[in-house]
């Protein structure tokens, strides 16, 4: 791996202790203990094979690093999965639950013990860092066994190549506060301004209750610099343009991170949120705090399982436009990453094309996430769950989603300063440390040519 390389990526992703794994167990630094699957024995198989006067087959190895989802369902339903192709393919696999915050650090840590696993899965950005640094193997062969959508295709190109295995679509939404908004006597908000001014009528802080609910914290999601970004798009800002020339220092982003910081600075936004992570929000419009969020379909689910009223009471809208009549919306995949300095590059390979070939199984997980996901192959997305209109709106918005750095291009520079949430701290400069916004503004700007130049 080029050193340079090596040294953009660490400036993202630090180092961490490593974690023991063992056995055919399921692992996870949150213990949550997914049901497995009846397994037969290693002593066992040799027994029935040597009864036939064969030779035990060797069995074969997979490790496999799943982040944990809020949904809890879904990793259960994987690791049945695992235990079913562990038990056709003759193969011990290590399947690993881990929270999606800590992946990053405890892969950094197994690529420099040289114990990498076979197979992950994480967001999109995440992966493309790992493919980087010469990490993540070239899996055309994977595409083209698979019928994925055209979209899908697109978002797992990387660098030119087909290196991201696309998952699941994970479209976003604004959940509006009906009930609240009615208050306003407002019609629903087409512009951000809209919102703001509405926000402003039903804020009540003395009351535990506040307009907005966007979350700020550098914490290593998405959420925040996807939201950041969305406001300088919208603006007229570009953070880097199609050619990979950094553009970010405009009047146009200037006016948006003002834009951003106001919100905060008007009370508008609970306090703690600044430095909130990608679960704040959900926890904050559940626990009925806030009137407005910007988040995928997994409040959706929480809502349905625990506070159908507040469901009732919830409204998905179309992400509002900016000044110029311009309205972005930012979104991701998770994808499956094979590393190719894997032990198991091939097993990994095998694996994403055996959950494939069982569509059903497939999408009784996407919709298990309800609506948090949307597909990513073709000929399961024409079912009733889809025609819901509740659930209807996420499907189109996945098909109409850019990508989370928009208009870079599609590279470890896009990844590196996305992950690194530049936008995000600029906005804490000017809300936290009361930096003047153009210089924050040139210290973005600064951070942005770090990477680029």
């Amino acid at each position: 791996m080029e050193k340079n390389k090596w040294k953009l990526l660490c400036m993202v992703l630090g180092s961490a202790m490593m974690f023991s794994m063992a056995g055919c167990s399921v692992q996870n630094s949150e213990n949550v203990v997914t049901t497995a699957a009846s397994a037969v024995t290693t002593e066992k198989r040799a027994d029935i094979q040597a009864t036939d006067n064969q030779e035990p087959q060797e069995r074969g190895e997979l490790i496999f690093w799943d982040k944990s989802e809020y949904v809890e369902g879904y990793n259960t339903m994987m690791k049945a999965k695992v235990d079913a192709f562990a038990q056709e393919h003759n193969v011990d696999v290590n399947y690993v639950i881990i929270p999606a915050a800590d992946m990053k650090q405890k892969l950094l840590a197994a690529i420099e013990a040289g114990n990498a696993p076979d197979l992950i899965v994480g967001d999109d950005t995440l992966v493309g860092q790992f493919v980087s640094m010469n990490q993540i193997a070239d899996c055309a062969d994977v595409f083209a066994a698979i019928d994925f959508t055209d979209n899908a295709k697109i978002l797992g190109t990387f660098n030119g190549k087909e290196f991201l295995v696309p998952l699941a679509f994970m479209a976003p939404g604004m959940y509006l506060r009906m009930d609240k908004w009615q208050e306003t006597g407002m019609d629903i908000p087409k512009t951000w301004e809209d919102l703001r001014k509405g926000a402003q009528i039903i804020n009540d802080p003395a009351n535990g209750f506040y307009g907005m609910g966007f979350a700020m914290g550098a914490s290593g999601g998405g959420d925040a610099e996807g939201f950041c970004r969305t406001i300088i798009l919208d603006w007229g800002g570009i953070p880097v343009d199609e050619n990979g020339h950094v553009t970010v220092n405009s009047p146009e982003t200037l006016e948006a991170l003002k834009f951003i910081a106001d919100l905060y600075e008007d009370g508008l936004i609970p306090p703690d949120a600044i430095t909130g992570d990608d679960s704040w929000n959900n926890s904050a419009y559940l626990a009925g705090t806030v009137g407005v969020i910007c988040n995928s379909g997994s409040v959706v689910s929480s809502m349905k399982a625990e506070n159908p009223e507040l469901l009732e009471n919830t409204q998905i809208i179309a992400y509002p436009a900016g000044p110029k009549g311009t309205a972005y919306t930012l979104g991701g995949a998770n994808v499956f990453g094979v590393f190719e300095t894997g032990k198991n590059t091939e097993t990994a390979k095998e694996f994403i094309k055996y959950y494939f070939a069982d569509l059903d199984n497939y999408n009784n997980m996407i919709e298990a996430m309800g609506a948090m996901w949307q597909p990513v192959v073709k000929g399961v997305d024409d079912t009733e769950f889809w025609k819901n209109p509740v659930n209807a709106g996420w499907l189109a918005n996945s098909k109409s989603t850019y990508k989370t750095y928009y208009p870079a291009p599609s590279d470890e520079r896009a990844t590196v300063s996305f992950t690194n949430q530049l936008c995000v701290k600029a906005v804490q400069e000017i809300v936290v440390n009361k930096t003047d916004p153009q210089e924050a503004l040139n210290q973005l700007e600064a951070e942005f040519n770090k990477i680029y130049k």
